[in-house]
């Protein structure tokens, strides 16, 4: 597995609740994702979160978490690797597509990936 350290190199952040910039950090955390293998390795980015305060005395949320925009909230895949399973999911069946990411790299379960190719198959409809 390859690991590869992320940080967001920008000043400031929008709070994720009511919009306004704030440059004050209040802490960090690690999150660590899976991402697309590379050559055949599995890749995790350890990603440097920071949570602000909000300096906005009418927002209701004293701190609030930096978001990006390849990861949803609370992910542990990146948005691409959960593209290229449900890519997968749709060609093969479920355990197909386990052994070839197995193979690639990615540990997934059938499970995960079913559960991924019906999450796009419901965004799709909307």
């Amino acid at each position: 597995t390859i690991y590869i350290t992320c940080k967001s190199t920008s000043k400031e952040c929008n709070c994720t609740y009511c919009g306004k910039k704030s440059s004050s950090v209040h802490s960090r955390y690690k999150r660590t994702l899976g991402d697309l293998p590379i050559q055949n390795n599995g890749v995790k980015l350890e990603l440097t979160v920071r949570k602000f305060f909000c300096n906005n005395p009418k927002c209701k949320h004293k701190t609030f978490g930096e978001r990006f925009d390849f990861v949803e909230p609370k992910a542990v895949r990146t948005k691409r690797l959960d593209e290229y399973i449900n890519k997968m999911g749709l060609r093969d069946n479920s355990m197909d597509t386990v052994r070839n990411l197995k193979d690639a790299g990615v540990v997934v379960s059938s499970n995960t990936v079913l559960r991924i190719v019906k999450k796009n198959k419901s965004n799709n409809q909307l």
